[in-house]
Parts: C-alpha cells; sequence; structure tokens
C-alpha cells in the first residue's frame, strides 16, 4: 500500500502540500495534521466509493485517521476548495488554461443514483453536468429512477448552440443524440454495442 502510494504522489501537483494549508482544508484538525493523512482518508472514500462510515473504519485500521463519519463528511466540506485547487494545479501543469470563457464550452455530462438514509429511503437519480476545465457543476437535477424520463438522456440537460459535450455510453441513444444535435451542440459518446 505504501508503494502504490509513493507512486500515486508522483502524479500530484507541485506544492500540493501548502495548497492544503492555504485552502483551509486543514483548518481545526484536532489530532493528525498532515495533508497526506487527509488526502488519503478523502480518497479512500471519493476514489475508492466507499460510504463515510466504511471509509472511517479503513482509514482506522490503515492507521492513516481516526475520525468519525461525520467528522469526516466535515473535513471533505473544508477540502473542496483544496481539491479544486489540485485540480486545476494539474491542468496547468499540463498546458490547460483553466477560464470562465464562454466561447468554448466543454462539460462532461453523468448521473448517479442516491439513496436517502434508512431501511426504507428513496432511490433517487441525480444528473448532472461539470464544466471543464474548470471543472464548475454548471447544471444539476434530480429525478425519480422509475418511470418515463428519468434515465440517463441528453434530454435530461439544457444543452446551448455549439457547447461540447461529453458523456458516457448511457447516453449512446438515438433520441438523446438527436436531441443534442438539435441544439447545434457537438458530442463525443461511447458507443453503446448493447442495444
Amino acid at each position: 500500500m505504501d508503494e502504490d502510494w509513493a507512486l500515486l504522489l508522483s502524479f500530484f501537483p507541485a506544492g500540493w502540500r501548502g495548497m492544503a494549508t492555504d485552502s483551509g482544508a486543514l483548518k481545526g484538525l484536532r489530532k493528525d495534521k498532515s495533508p497526506e493523512n487527509l488526502l488519503r482518508t478523502l480518497l479512500i472514500h471519493l476514489g475508492c466509493g466507499h460510504s463515510l462510515r466504511e471509509t472511517v473504519v479503513r482509514a482506522k485500521e490503515a492507521g492513516i485517521a481516526d475520525l468519525s463519519d461525520v467528522a469526516l463528511l466535515k473535513r471533505l466540506r473544508k477540502s473542496k476548495n483544496w481539491l479544486y485547487a489540485m485540480c486545476v494545479a494539474l491542468f496547468q501543469e499540463r498546458g490547460v488554461a483553466v477560464s470562465s470563457s464562454e466561447s468554448f464550452q466543454v462539460r462532461a455530462f453523468d448521473a448517479t443514483t442516491v439513496k436517502e438514509p434508512g431501511k426504507t429511503g428513496s432511490l433517487w437519480q441525480i444528473h448532472y453536468s461539470v464544466s471543464l476545465p474548470s471543472l464548475s457543476c454548471d447544471y444539476f437535477k434530480l429525478t425519480e429512477t422509475e418511470g418515463v424520463g428519468t434515465g440517463e438522456s441528453f434530454s435530461q440537460f439544457a444543452i446551448q448552440d455549439g457547447d461540447y459535450v461529453l458523456a458516457d455510453r448511457g447516453y449512446s441513444t438515438a433520441n438523446g443524440i438527436h436531441h443534442a444535435t438539435e441544439r447545434q451542440s457537438f458530442i463525443t459518446v461511447r458507443v453503446n454495442l448493447v442495444l
């Protein structure tokens, strides 16, 4: 695990530890003020998709962090600007200018299912769009998970003339592609071979 972490560290932008301090991500940490341990814990949750509870158990077992799931959620919220700054720095290191210019609007579309807490929690579908390379969420919609008009489709989104849209194969449907191209947008979508 440590060997893999060292490799992963080599991909982080220069000065990423300082970004943690500058952004306030470490502010209020009582026990371990290590940006490395905080980032490792956040990546267990974000990168592996584990719940907050499972993340804190794994982090404690690995000796990385000892905190509650509620504390991790608060820390995740405080780390928003840090994670954003790291992403922007990675873009800049690779020569990609981060701009809010509307002249070239690239958007990545996706959807995910979320469940309300509890045994009888309802399921919901979140449809969202992220502008690239600014990484800002520019569209968000909540629908039911079953029924007409609830699945992954370009028709879930407000698409503007000239948008460049990236999407996964769930969006590779004739109706959805027609909806996007009808609005004079350009799309890149993985082909869905299972129709």
